[in-house]
């Protein structure tokens, strides 16, 4: 008889605990295929280790799939890499199994070439992974000829990697059942429930890897699957969620749909959930039917309130759809994020100075203000990052400069304008103080920080520096249990603008800071 056990493993372990929703659908599929699926979910390990060493000595697997989610946490005062511990727990399991190891994920499907090269793997799967790794691990029990499944990336003799093209149905088709991770505990331990309505992002953004990890293609998924996923996360007492799309708006005519959908099974009562989107296009009637679906609260990526830096990073609106966006969201009785970006090519004082200065003016609920934009590969940022010459001596540059060509470990792009160039070395210099206006020369108390540890890594795609989330960083309460329509129903990791060098800060809502007695300010470093 053939064998027919998988074994999963998850890898990230930051916290707040991040459901890991792509390991979620691919064990649900090979269920559905009738494969044993045994996960090993080092999120909530004492002891990674053991916990692999219990799991390999009790399976005989066909293959075992590795999800790795972040590179690094995307953050520029820390730049902790997690490549490292990604090739130890590699490293753990193949003492233990000769079983085929498969890697996958978003942060592997930005590096595959460099990330299977540090682990000496051979199989890695580049984007959706249910579908081709059900394929693959058929092949595997049949012996057949696996080289020409679709994004499939594999070693050759010679230790080069191959990329097999992307093809991608129309169609997004994930089993909703949310069988195989312990959505409950993640929920009660802090995290919130996640789900996916499409896939792929179109934009051409400076900056962002979400093109190079899921795709280009946008793959819409039917608004009746979605709202059954809704009802199966409901019946595991998940009843906060916040949907994992680059864009949930893109296209509206989706967003519009997956609403009247889940308003028609009256979940929109049951389930209070929140999103990334698009200024641009975001309607009021869009608006209005979010609130009815139960959509407390948005997060829309802005980056820049001055229009010269936002047609820098080739953002497709400008600063007029922030404000119509915001009143959108405000006539609807939806929470509003507006996330700042800080650093890029052609930011000064002035830029600076007029986001923050736009943003007040404004009013939203949340902001985040991250500095740095993350230079990943395959982006115009990389592109624009190579122009100018060597990484040792580029002054736009802070973190790891030097034999880091591929960007493989954290390097963050921010404008010298903002001041003097970050050491060269194998971390950014964490002693050096934040060289940004002092944003609150007149009227400081608009915008208020209150100190907080280090967060816990965001998405990987979804921005380039700061602590973005996919899906509990961003919106993530301080008990889920808690939260409310009208309270302080999002927290949002950045850094200080001035002050005290990078240091993580979470913005507040205005009542709470001012209570607080804490005001943006400091100067020119």
């Amino acid at each position: 008889m053939d064998r027919r056990e998988v074994v999963l493993v998850n890898t990230n372990r930051m916290r707040p605990p991040v459901s890991p929703i792509g390991l979620d659908y691919i064990g649900d599929w090979l269920a559905e295929a009738d494969y044993d699926v045994r996960l090993v979910d080092l999120n909530f390990a004492e002891d990674p280790a053991a916990e692999i060493t219990a799991a390999l000595s009790e399976a005989d697997p066909i293959a075992v799939g590795v999800s790795f989610r972040n590179t690094d946490d995307c953050y520029l005062p820390s730049g902790q890499s997690f490549v490292p511990h990604l090739r130890e727990t590699v490293s753990i399991i193949k003492s233990h199994t000769s079983a085929p190891i498969v890697l996958g994920g978003c942060g592997f499907s930005i590096f595959p070439a460099e990330i299977m090269k540090e682990c000496d793997v051979s199989l890695g799967i580049v984007g959706d992974g249910e579908e081709v790794f059900a394929s693959l691990v058929e092949c595997l029990v049949k012996r057949r000829d696996y080289s020409k499944l679709p994004r499939l990336a594999r070693r050759d003799a010679q230790g080069r990697t191959v990329v097999n093209p992307a093809m991608y149905d129309e169609i997004l088709d994930i089993p909703p059942q949310r069988a195989t991770i312990d959505n409950a505990r993640y929920f009660r331990e802090g995290g919130v429930g996640n789900l996916e309505t499409k896939r792929g992002c179109p934009s051409k953004c400076l900056y962002c890897a979400d093109p190079i990890a899921k795709g280009s293609m946008v793959r819409l998924r039917p608004p009746d699957q979605v709202a059954d996923e809704v009802e199966a996360l409901l019946d595991q007492g998940v009843d906060v969620l916040h949907i994992c799309d680059a864009e949930f708006n893109l296209p509206p005519q989706h967003a519009m749909a997956v609403c009247q959908e889940l308003v028609a099974r009256q979940l929109g009562d049951r389930v209070r959930w929140y999103c990334y989107a698009s200024v641009h296009p975001f309607s009021d009637e869009l608006a209005d039917m979010m609130r009815q679906a139960g959509c407390v609260g948005i997060n829309f990526g802005v980056d820049s309130g001055c229009d010269r830096m936002l047609a820098a990073l080739k953002r497709a609106y400008r600063r007029e759809a922030i404000a119509d966006a915001v009143q959108a969201c405000r006539n609807a009785g939806i929470t509003v994020m507006l996330d700042l970006l800080f650093g890029g090519p052609g930011e000064d004082e002035a830029s600076v100075r007029e986001s923050i200065e736009y943003v007040r003016e404004l009013s939203p609920d949340r902001v985040g203000a991250p500095v740095g934009l993350r230079v990943y590969p395959r982006t115009p940022l990389e592109r624009l990052v190579k122009s100018e010459g060597p990484m040792a001596t580029n002054p736009n540059l802070r973190g790891v400069r030097e034999n880091n060509d591929n960007f493989l470990y954290p390097v963050f792009y921010v404008d010298h304008r903002l001041g003097r160039p970050g050491a060269t070395g194998a971390r950014p210099d964490r002693r050096r103080r934040a060289v940004l206006p002092a944003a609150a020369d007149q009227g400081a108390g608009q915008l208020q920080l209150q100190q907080q540890r280090r967060p816990a890594a965001g998405h990987p795609c979804r921005r380039a520096g700061g602590v973005l989330g996919h899906p509990a960083a961003d919106f993530q309460p301080a008990s889920s249990r808690s939260l409310t329509d009208d309270a302080d129903v999002g927290l949002m990791t950045g850094c200080a603008v001035g002050g005290p060098a990078w240091r993580p800060m979470r913005w507040r809502t205005l009542a709470a800071a001012r209570a607080d007695r804490q005001t943006l300010g400091g100067g020119i470093a």
